[in-house]
């Protein structure tokens, strides 16, 4: 019996939980008055807004300075290339280690082996890629904002468009590591936009709206 009664009493784990709150609720009977929107998804909706903007902003500003910033890394990377040669002789397989060198020398000569002499073709190809990455920013920040801009209205595009920002912004990250303090905050917003607009009062809200629709 104690047995018994000890299983019964066992505290749900953490997948359970979960899984409870991905269970969509049952819905409530139409009665036809108007679905207001719960206080989640309000939430959700400026949270995509303000992620959105930081986007737009993060991604103007940097095709606004995209000269700045190269002519700064042209000269940062020149820099460290003049560094090599007066320490190793040259870069790439120029670069020579002094036997005395220290452990320090020896790591930057690694970096050094590393160098290639900058061409009109390579910063060319450096701004461009600049340029199309400044420009995606934005549109993630263009879709993030007119996703929420719409939740609030229970559409259901407007949660796979915050979605999708989400999902750009992450492969962005991945593949050419873009990452910095406000791309971090957007992203996170994102998320959190999109967990409050699926799960609990959020997805009931969307599936009323949806099942409002049908019936229309």
């Amino acid at each position: 019996m104690s047995s018994a009664s000890g299983d019964s009493r066992k505290r749900p784990g953490i997948f359970d939980s979960f899984r409870a709150a991905m269970t969509p609720a049952a819905l409530p009977e139409d009665d036809g008055a108007p679905i207001v929107p719960p206080r989640t998804v309000t939430i959700a909706t400026v949270l995509a807004i303000v992620a959105g903007l930081i986007f737009v902003f993060i991604g103007a500003v940097s095709l606004a300075t995209t000269d700045q910033q190269l002519d700064q890394a042209v000269k940062t990377y020149n820099a460290s290339v003049a560094d090599c040669i007066t320490k190793f002789g040259g870069i790439g397989d120029a670069v020579v280690v002094p036997e005395s060198a220290s452990d320090a020398d020896k790591t930057q000569s690694d970096t050094c082996k590393q160098y290639v002499q900058l061409t009109p073709d390579t910063i060319a190809a450096a701004k461009r890629q600049n340029v199309i990455i400044s420009v995606v920013i934005v549109v993630i920040g263009l879709i993030a904002g007119v996703g929420g801009w719409f939740l609030r209205a229970g559409v259901r595009w407007s949660r796979l468009m915050v979605v999708g920002a989400v999902l750009v912004s992450v492969i962005l990250t991945m593949m050419f590591s873009v990452q910095n303090l406000f791309t971090l905050v957007g992203t996170l917003l994102t998320v959190v936009a999109v967990m409050l607009s699926y799960i609990g009062k959020g997805g009931v809200y969307f599936a009323r709206m949806r099942a409002r629709r049908a019936t229309t």
